[in-house]
């Protein structure tokens, strides 16, 4: 079964305003002026996710931010069942979304331990995981960590396996961790030789997981929340699975193709920890998160930053977008954009910060279900990029 197999648009414009002003006596007057010609165009963006929700998208919840102005709607449910109104404040999983985090906490611990010679990005998967591990890996000795970050190692991709989907729904009070998810990827051949090509892999996330909780001999939740959620005033940020007494997160829809009916997919994913799809989050934590790596100066320092996103770390995935490591860049009328989505059974994520606008756009859909909300997603993306661009 696949997983990964537009929007409406309206414009409320303000009337002209036309000021007359006018003086006049026995032997003098003065021409009416007009003061002010120019209409102003503004996007209604709460009318359109309104009118975008649906029975298939059951709510939206969208932050368009920059430094003059700033919309934080939300519409719809955040469950069919009670009907409760989604709200702005609302947490979901945020898939792929999340490896941003993943990525960059990697290079904060390969600066950091450095001098320790225990993570360098440019060692090969011998330097941690053990022969049971590597001789199942095709390349395995050739590949480094940063391959598995930037998607070039040619790593089968776990969830490409047949046996994804179940074992992802089996066992649902059963807490599942990246060591369950490998063997998926066990044995299976390679895309493509290690630094040959550009193949999106989720494998290569769980492997720099597992490389991290060895390098810190614990879970590498707790360096993400000392290093990256807790200085940046995460607070509706969490760990799945690992963290998840920290809150609760919304209802997400996946219609399942084989029995044609649609799942509530929560219950599911409670209990699921993957590094390659980490966190639950809030549109306003997912936004602060990217401006911050890309724009905050006090953030991360230059030495960090380079290794993150410097061009150096840029590998080219088609004709106007590239990839570093966790992060897509791309080049839109003289803009960097700066994203990175997800999509998980029941939830889809946009992430977007475009640099010389300073401006944030973070989506979140309760919905996976192909292809209307991707194609919805898609179009509310490119409705609100068109205007805060042109």
């Amino acid at each position: 079964m696949r997983l990964f197999n537009h929007l409406k648009s309206t414009l409320s414009c303000t009337a002209i305003a036309l000021l007359l002003t006018a003086c006049g006596g026995s032997s003098t007057s003065e021409e009416a002026q007009i003061i002010d010609t120019t209409p102003v165009v503004t996007i209604d963006y709460q009318k359109i996710i309104d009118e975008t929700v649906s029975d298939v998208i059951p709510g939206i919840i969208l932050l368009v931010e920059s430094p003059d102005k700033k919309f934080l709607g939300s519409a719809g449910v955040e469950n069919t069942e009670n009907k409760n109104p989604m709200q702005t404040y609302h947490t979901m999983p945020t898939a792929s979304a999340g490896k941003p985090m993943i990525a960059l906490l990697a290079v904060m611990l390969a600066v950091m331990l450095a001098d320790e010679n225990l993570l360098n990005l440019d060692d090969t998967l011998d330097t941690w995981l053990s022969d049971d591990i590597l001789n199942k890996i095709e390349n395995s000795r050739e590949i480094t960590l940063r391959q598995l970050l930037n998607h070039t190692s040619g790593i089968f991709n776990h969830e490409h396996n047949s046996g994804y989907f179940d074992l992802l729904i089996g066992e649902p009070e059963k807490t599942k961790t990246d060591i369950d998810f490998l063997p998926l990827a066990l044995n299976q051949p390679a895309y493509s030789k290690p630094g040959e090509g550009f193949t999106y892999s989720n494998t290569g996330y769980v492997l720099a997981g597992l490389i991290m909780d060895k390098v810190l001999e614990m879970h590498h939740s707790i360096a993400l929340r000392e290093r990256i959620l807790e200085p940046l005033g995460m607070n509706a940020t969490y760990y799945r699975g690992i963290e998840k007494s920290q809150g609760d997160f919304i209802s997400g829809y996946y219609l399942y193709e084989g029995d044609n009916k649609v799942y509530d997919t929560k219950e599911f994913l409670i209990n699921v920890s993957e590094t390659n799809s980490p966190i639950v989050s809030s549109v306003e934590d997912m936004a602060l998160f990217m401006k911050s790596v890309v724009a905050d100066q006090g953030f991360i320092n230059e030495d960090i930053r380079e290794n993150f996103l410097g061009s150096q770390q840029l590998i080219p995935v088609d004709t106007i977008r590239s990839y570093g490591l966790g992060i897509i860049v791309e080049s839109i009328r003289e803009n960097t954009v700066y994203s990175h989505g997800g999509l998980t059974y029941g939830y889809h994520t946009q992430n977007i910060y475009i640099k010389e606008k300073d401006l944030s756009i973070t989506a979140f859909i309760n919905c996976s279900s192909q292809p209307v909300c991707e194609n919805t997603m898609e179009s509310l993306i490119k409705e609100v990029r068109t205007n805060e661009l042109k």
